[in-house]
């Protein structure tokens, strides 16, 4: 459990602080726009990058998509009076200007054709100058829109990004001044102004503007007092909400720590180290999933047919098979291990490592016997855990469980409102316990006495079996100890060698009891594990992914370097 909580902790920081990668990158320091609105309609664009390139690039990128009913041409690129290479077509375009750890000014101008709309008492501009199509960040923005001539009738309002930042001048110049502007954000502009000043301009609309402009820019100013209302709110809550969430993410953890230590306590003097080997309270299979941290599969299978050899449902045949003597076997995962290998992959009689080959090379055929194979495992598998889940080895502390998914749940609601409220400090504060909280209900689950107590007797027999040597154990092995030899070399730490005595000479071809399951499972290791790589080999995944977006009207774009 604390493995799992500390792995999803550096998760999350690492999508909140991610490395930083060593490779070529760019900024845009800033971001200037001025449009300019003509008497006919059009609009005379100028804007103004600055960036700094880290590394070496070839140019800038612009994205320039015109709302429907108007067009954007005449691209030029300009850097210090210097025309610069454009190529690119339907809308998107690459300006070619070389570069290498340096700061550079690229202007940009052309001309939005119709950009203007004219209606019988006013004419707006309403334009997206990039979208939530733009895949860049940008450090400074500001957009500038200039009338034909000056005026004091001007009604301005900017949406997303642009919103509650439009100043207007006394010569009915609006600027803009957005500042930092994240990646895939939209921010549009919209400013009105009386018709007569654009004459040559024809009448797109035979209708009013000026009463839903009017309407329009109230219903924003009052979003925008909402908005700010709100955010001065939320920033006074987040410290209390915050604060508490980690109180009670403390408390709750000081509790599963005292849990814990009780139970180990009962658990001692329930459960005394066992003189040689624990009492079987479960399978072999399952104490080694369950006691072993880290156990391999392969592993637990070479145990399992270990053990299965050592109660008598199979016997050995020469050096790579073996025969079924018994199907009336004590677990459900044994029976199932003899339908994996004897009826999936012998004759049902009979199985041998050679039978697994059939999990080797590309052909349709193997693909059948590795999914065969995965089922197989799979089913077994689930009834070992389903042995361990029996004996009730974890549980309790549901009251706690239930209160820590609640309460991580119930920071949702805030977390939205730090989202949407311009909180991403508290947000990104309140991302940790509530995420710890909601991981610590639905997968905590605290050993029982039981589950420590058969822990601690394995743990301790599996500390002692490296010195156990052969005068520990007798010429007939007892079952005792044929479960010591087998749980040995399931885990790795029982070496035949310590088993031999140097000054002991045995009679020609005679093996001693104590030496019989070793190389049995050795070879069985390297078989079983020789299988499970052909099949992950075997296994193959994909995926995909699209997106898209869009300003008012289907206009918008972006800028990057390339």
């Amino acid at each position: 459990m604390k493995k799992v909580l500390i792995s999803m902790v550096m998760f999350v920081l690492l999508l909140a602080y991610p490395v930083p990668a060593f490779a070529d990158d760019f900024t845009i320091k800033e971001f200037k726009i001025d449009a300019q609105l003509e008497n006919d309609g059009n609009v005379q664009v100028k804007e103004q990058f600055t960036y700094e390139f880290d590394g070496t690039f070839n140019g800038i990128s612009r994205d320039l998509y015109p709302k429907e009913g108007s067009d954007i041409r005449d691209l030029r690129a300009e850097e210090n009076g210097k025309s610069l290479k454009i190529e690119g077509e339907d809308g998107s375009y690459k300006i070619h200007r070389k570069s290498k750890d340096e700061t550079v000014v690229i202007e940009l101008t052309y001309t939005i054709v119709d950009g203007v709309e004219k209606y019988t008492d006013m004419a707006q501009f309403y334009w997206p100058f990039f979208d939530d199509r733009n895949e860049t960040d940008f450090e400074n923005v500001m957009i500038t829109v200039r009338p034909p001539q000056a005026t004091d009738d001007v009604i301005a309002m900017g949406y997303n990004a642009a919103r509650g930042v439009g100043k207007t001048d006394e010569e009915g110049n609006v600027v803009f001044k957005l500042g930092e502007v994240s990646a895939g954000t939209n921010a549009d502009v919209r400013v009105g102004y009386p018709a007569s000043l654009f004459g040559s301009a024809a009448v797109a609309n035979d209708k009013e503007i000026r009463p839903e402009l009017k309407r329009e820019k109230e219903n924003l100013a009052t979003a925008q007092a909402r908005y700010d209302k709100m955010h001065n709110l939320s920033g006074l809550a987040a410290p209390y909400i915050v604060g508490g969430a980690v109180a009670l993410l403390l408390l709750i953890g000081g509790y599963a720590l005292r849990l814990q230590r009780q139970r180990k306590m009962q658990a001692d003097l329930h459960y005394p180290e066992a003189y040689f080997v624990p009492e079987e309270v479960m399978s072999l299979p399952a104490t080694l999933r369950y006691a072993v941290p880290h156990v391999q599969s392969t592993q637990v299978q070479t145990t399992a047919l270990l053990d299965l050899l050592r109660k008598g449902n199979i016997e050995k045949q020469g050096e790579e098979a073996f025969r079924v003597i018994s199907r009336d076997t004590q677990h459900e995962h044994e029976r199932l291990l003899i339908e994996w290998l004897f009826d999936g992959f012998g004759d049902g009689e009979t199985f041998s490592y050679k039978d697994l080959n059939t999990l080797e090379g590309d052909k349709l055929s193997v693909r059948q016997e590795v999914e065969k194979y995965n089922t197989l495992q799979s089913a077994w598998e689930k009834s070992i855990k389903e042995e361990i889940d029996g004996h009730d080895l974890k549980g309790g502390a549901k009251g706690v469980r239930i209160l820590s998914v609640l309460i991580g749940f119930l920071l949702v609601p805030p977390m939205i409102i730090f989202g949407i409220y311009d909180q991403p400090m508290w947000l990104l504060f309140s991302v940790f316990p509530s995420l710890l909280l909601v991981l610590f209900g639905l997968l905590y689950a605290p050993k029982t006495v039981k589950g420590h107590g058969i822990q601690h007797q394995w743990d301790a027999f599996r500390k002692r079996l490296p010195e156990v040597s052969a005068a520990d154990l007798s010429d007939q092995l007892d079952d005792e100890q044929k479960r010591a030899v087998i749980f040995g070399i399931g885990t790795k730490t029982m070496d035949e060698k310590q088993l031999v005595e140097p000054e002991s000479s045995y009679e020609r071809g005679y093996v001693p009891p104590i030496m019989y399951y070793f190389p049995i499972g050795t070879y069985a290791y390297s078989q079983l594990n020789r299988a499970d790589s052909a099949v992950a080999a075997s296994n193959t995944s994909s995926s995909s992914a699209s997106s898209g977006g869009g300003g008012v009207g289907g206009g918008g774009g972006g800028a990057g370097a390339f």
